[in-house]
Formats: C-alpha cells, structure tokens, sequence
C-alpha cells in the first residue's frame, strides 16, 4: 500500500478548517460587541471614529453597522487596529452572541 502524503490533512489543517467554519456562523449587533469589549476598548473604537486619518468607510463601521461578522474582513482589520489576535477575536464573538439585548 502506497500512502499519498500529499493527501495527508495535519492536525493543524483539521483545526484551522474548524474555526473557519465557525467564524462563518459567528455574527452578533455592534451593541452587543461593545457590551462585550468594555469601556476602554470602545473609547479606542470612538477614537478612531473620531479621527481624521481614519479613512471614511471604516469610520462608517465603526459608528454604524448595525452587525458585526466574525468571517469580515473588516473585523480582521479591526482586530489589527485594536491589536487582537485571531483567536482573541473569535472568543470576543463567542462572548457576545451570549449577550441577551
């Protein structure tokens, strides 16, 4: 029997499969990411809302969108502002779809 290595899926893959496909699910409301994140990080959301070098559309985010996505683009842009690593993220997400509003 010939073993394919090239086929082989690590734990690794398994793992990062997973968490793709939850992310795909992970979906809560700006409040209930705010209630979550707490009183300073959201003083640095509001500071980047207020500021001039923040570009038009993500201040627009910031301020308005009424949902947050975890698979977003946005909210991985967001995360490297904040300075949250991915997982950070996903348990911020997992946290706030708990938030009863």
């Amino acid at each position: 029997m010939m073993i394919d290595f090239t086929q082989m899926v690590t734990a690794e893959a398994r793992d990062l499969a997973a968490k793709q496909s939850r992310r795909v699910v992970m979906v809560c409301s700006r409040l209930q990411g705010r209630l979550t994140l707490g009183p300073e990080v959201c003083a640095q959301l509001d500071a980047m809302a207020d500021a001039k070098e923040t570009p038009w559309a993500m201040r627009e985010i910031i301020l308005n969108a009424g949902q947050w996505q975890r698979n977003s683009q946005t909210m991985d842009e967001l995360a490297w502002l904040l300075g949250f690593d991915p997982d950070q993220m996903d348990r911020l997400f997992e946290a706030a779809m708990q938030v009863a509003v």
